[in-house]
């Protein structure tokens, strides 16, 4: 199997399993007792990877390019690891805010904005773990064509 399309594959395996599990759990933090969770779920897992996966990875290589050229004197671990964290925020957000207004349920700002933090509280460890994971293992070992 060629070396690119192996990276792509494991690339395009880590971010299912990403996206999958942590919808999963902004879909759970958010679910009203009258909404089925596998629709709500399958809807915000279909939209996040179809369109916030192409937006992430032009985000991470944007962000990628930011720090390198900001960040210089810092060591690749140090870069990796403020990437991993701002790439878990900046995503875990959007897809709380996308989740969120998804699910239809407040009936206000004030309910809009406590799901939101709700959603996001619940699946921003997941979501810092996996990404950190991420930049710190996979990317790495992608980078070094060990994987």
């Amino acid at each position: 199997m060629p070396l690119k399309f192996k990276r792509v594959t494991i690339m395009f395996l880590v971010m299912l399993f990403m996206v999958a599990s942590i919808t999963a759990i902004m879909t759970i933090a958010n679910l009203e007792g009258s909404q089925g969770f596998l629709n709500v779920w399958l809807n915000a897992f279909l939209f996040t990877f179809l369109v916030l996966i192409p937006t992430g990875g032009c985000v991470f290589i944007i962000l990628s390019k930011l720090i390198n050229h900001y960040c210089s004197a810092w060591s690749v671990l140090q870069k990796n690891l403020l990437q991993g964290l701002l790439m878990a925020v900046a995503m875990e957000s959007i897809m709380a805010a996308v989740l969120t207004i998804k699910s239809g349920v407040y009936e206000s700002i004030t309910h809009f904005f406590a799901l939101f933090f709700n959603s996001l509280l619940y699946a921003l460890p997941v979501g810092i773990t996996l990404s950190l994971i991420m930049t710190l293992v996979i990317k790495p070992k992608l980078d070094e064509g060990v994987v």
